[in-house]
């Protein structure tokens, strides 16, 4: 019988340790098991992911922080582009920030229009001396882009940038890019523009000036909330991308972040562009300062534009400024290739071609500038 009593209390003290574990070792209370959660993506972030393989190989020549209140003005984008404008409103603060873009014409201008809740993009062209009732551009769905806003139009007239919120953006505002169909008399679906362009940050304004082979990107991405960068980049002709470039996916990303835009100067030749970019500030400064003087006959000289009688005048006289800043660009690089057909030898079968193109092209464009000027006179006359 003691025998018994002894198994039965050695029972009893094996089994207080594990009532203990499953009571706590205060108050009695079970012990919570705490299950880690699981990361659910963004839409934001699978489209990132989504686009990382086609992160577009792009060389950043410069960038600049500024504040983000007037960032439209520290865009150095040269007349031949167009101008930028701010309509109303401020970025950041609850506030939206509505802007325009008006050609180098200055006879079509897209701007964005609406409030916090929504904003659109709208289109006009200047007939005569009126501007024509605002219209939305055709084939821009509002609730797929319903904050729409910081167009950007090409040189070409049909190629279109902008900036919007929703469904397809990675996060806060993205770049889109479509472009005008004729045919049909509206716009192609927009597409977002990809990496590095866009971020799961805002991206504002994407543009780009042909004459000079530059473009700008202005983002806030890992910016204080009153500040955004300026990158200055190199556009191309043909997207490239790092598919043949066989790096791994921590390196991509260092790309499609912009991580170190020195990274990215092995893509192009950042001394030529930076070169052209100040050559572009100058020409826009001269500009600025250079007086109108424009014979009409033997006894007048305009000094302004304004001065011209008819409006058919006013605007051939813009086309004649702007084939003017041609000839002088073309000239300039007339005169690299001359002194480089000098300089380098090994280069001269390839320089004789281009620089004989330029030549024509020089030729023609002095033939048309007579041209112009001709039927200006006559108008006036």
């Amino acid at each position: 019988m003691r025998l018994k009593y002894i198994g039965i209390l050695l029972l009893l003290c094996m089994a207080l340790p594990v009532a203990a574990q499953k009571k706590g070792a205060k108050g009695g209370k079970a012990t919570k098991v705490v299950k880690p959660v699981a990361h659910v993506e963004t839409s934001g972030q699978k489209l990132f992911k989504s686009m990382l393989p086609s992160t577009a190989k792009v060389m950043f020549i410069d960038s600049v922080v500024v504040s983000k209140a007037d960032f439209l003005s520290r865009v150095p984008l040269n007349k031949e582009s167009g101008s930028l404008t701010a309509r109303k409103g401020k970025v950041g603060h609850g506030g939206v920030l509505l802007t325009q873009y008006q050609n180098d014409f200055g006879d079509r201008r897209i701007y964005a229009e609406g409030d916090t809740t929504a904003t659109h993009l709208l289109a006009q062209t200047l007939v005569g001396k009126q501007w024509s009732a605002p219209h939305p551009l055709a084939g821009l769905d509002g609730n797929e882009y319903p904050r729409a806003c910081f167009p950007f139009l090409a040189s070409d007239g049909v190629t279109l940038f902008f900036a919007a919120q929703g469904p397809h953006s990675m996060g806060g505002y993205d770049i889109f890019m479509t472009t005008y169909d004729n045919d049909e008399a509206q716009w192609y679906e927009p597409q977002n523009y990809g990496l590095p362009f866009n971020s799961t940050a805002n991206e504002y304004l994407l543009a780009i000036d042909d004459y000079d082979t530059l473009g700008w990107l202005v983002t806030d991405r890992n910016q204080p909330a009153d500040s955004v960068c300026i990158y200055t980049f190199e556009p191309t002709s043909i997207r490239k991308d790092f598919q043949a470039d066989n790096i791994d996916d921590a390196h991509l990303k260092r790309f499609a972040h912009i991580h170190a835009i020195k990274d990215t100067w092995k893509f192009g030749k950042r001394k030529d562009a930076l070169g052209r970019l100040a050559a572009m500030i100058a020409r826009g400064k001269a500009t600025t300062t250079k007086k109108v003087q424009f014979a009409i006959n033997d006894r007048t000289v305009i000094t302004s534009p304004s001065q011209l009688k008819h409006a058919e005048s006013r605007t051939l006289y813009a086309q004649l400024q702007e084939l003017e800043t041609l000839m002088a660009n073309t000239q300039t690089t007339l005169d690299n290739n001359r002194k480089k057909y000098a300089q380098q030898p090994s280069a001269r079968q390839q320089l004789r071609a281009q620089i004989i193109k330029l030549e024509q092209q020089l030729e023609q464009q002095q033939a048309d500038s007579r041209a112009l000027a001709k039927r200006i006179r006559k108008l006036e006359n």
